[in-house]
C-alpha cells in the first residue's frame, strides 16, 4: 500500500470513529446515569469569579460546595463534626428612604425616596469532603492500566512541542491543565496508561488552541477536540478510556464533524510518533 493509501486510510478510520464517539455520546446522555448526575449539579450554586478564589484559598481541593442546611435537605448529607465552614461573601440589600434634589417646573425641590441599598457579608459553605452521609452520583471514568508504555512515549511527543511535564498530587477530580508557559500538570494519583490519555488531552489542547483566535473558542468546543484527539489516539492503541462519559457533560451542540480536520491533523501526528517508538 503506497504511503498517500495509508494516509487517506487513517483519515477515514479517525472520522469513522468520531461518529462512533458521536453516537455514544448520545447514548450517554440519553441514560439515565447521566439524568442523576446533571440533576445533583444543577442543585450546586454557581459562585462568582471571586467567591471561586476564596474558596480555592481556603480549600484548595474543594469541588462541590454547599450550605450546612443545603448539605442536608437537597442532599442528605450532614456536616462532620469539627470541620470549619469556608467563608464566602453573600449579597444582602435592604430599602432606606433618602432625601434626594429634584428639578420640577424648574425649581429645585427635595424628594423623599426609598433606595435599596446593597451590601455583602461573610456566610459559610462547606465541600463534599467535609460532609458524610448519602453518596453524590458520578460516571465512572477509570480507565483500566493496558498500556502504560504510552506515557513515555507521550512525554518524548511533548517535549518535541516543546513542553514540559510535571505530575503533582491533584484534588480528587481534577486530571490535568496546561498553561500558556507549556507545562503540562498531570495528576500522579492515576495510573501510566490514564496519565497517557491525559498527556494525550493537553498536548492537543496545546496544539489547537493556544493561539489567539482558538483561545476565543467556548470552553465545550475546546473540550470536544482535545478529548476527541486524545480518544482517537488511545483507540488507535486498543485502550477504551470512556471519552463519552466525559465529552458527554460538554456536548451540547457542536458537532465532532465541524472540528474533524483539526482533530485529525493533530491525532495523526501523535498516533505516528507513538508507532515509530513501539516498532
Amino acid at each position: 500500500m503506497s504511503k498517500k493509501s495509508k494516509s487517506k486510510e487513517k483519515k477515514t478510520k479517525t472520522a469513522k470513529m468520531l461518529e462512533d464517539l458521536e453516537k455514544k455520546i448520545e447514548q450517554v446522555q440519553s441514560s439515565k446515569e447521566f439524568k442523576e448526575v446533571l440533576e445533583t449539579f444543577s442543585k450546586f450554586h454557581d459562585y462568582s469569579f471571586h467567591n471561586t478564589i476564596l474558596i480555592q484559598m481556603q480549600c484548595p481541593g474543594a469541588t462541590h460546595v454547599a450550605g450546612y442546611k443545603q448539605w442536608q435537605k437537597k442532599f442528605n448529607r450532614h456536616v462532620k463534626k469539627g470541620e470549619k465552614g469556608i467563608a464566602i461573601l453573600a449579597p444582602r440589600s435592604f430599602k432606606k428612604k433618602v432625601v434626594e434634589e429634584v428639578e420640577k417646573n424648574g425649581k429645585t425641590i427635595e424628594e423623599e425616596k426609598e433606595k435599596e441599598i446593597m451590601y455583602f457579608r461573610p456566610v459559610y459553605v462547606f465541600d463534599v469532603s467535609q460532609t458524610e452521609g448519602e453518596p453524590l452520583p458520578s460516571i465512572d471514568l477509570e480507565v483500566e492500566d493496558v498500556k502504560g508504555e504510552l506515557r513515555e512515549i507521550l512525554e518524548k511527543y511533548a517535549k518535541t512541542k516543546e513542553l514540559s511535564i510535571e505530575y503533582k498530587d491533584l484534588p480528587k477530580g481534577r486530571e490535568g491543565s496546561v498553561n500558556l508557559d507549556k507545562v503540562i500538570t498531570v495528576n500522579d494519583n492515576f495510573n501510566n496508561t490514564k496519565k497517557a490519555s491525559i498527556l494525550a488531552h493537553e498536548i492537543a489542547h496545546s496544539q489547537l488552541h493556544f493561539d489567539k483566535e482558538s483561545r476565543e473558542l467556548e470552553k465545550e468546543i475546546r473540550e470536544l477536540e482535545a478529548e476527541s484527539v486524545a480518544f482517537v489516539v488511545m483507540q488507535h492503541f486498543n485502550v477504551d478510556i470512556q471519552s463519552e462519559k466525559y465529552l458527554a457533560l460538554y456536548k451540547k451542540t457542536e458537532s465532532l464533524k465541524d472540528s474533524l480536520e483539526r482533530i485529525k491533523s493533530v491525532s495523526q501526528e501523535m498516533i505516528n510518533f507513538c508507532e515509530n517508538k513501539l516498532n
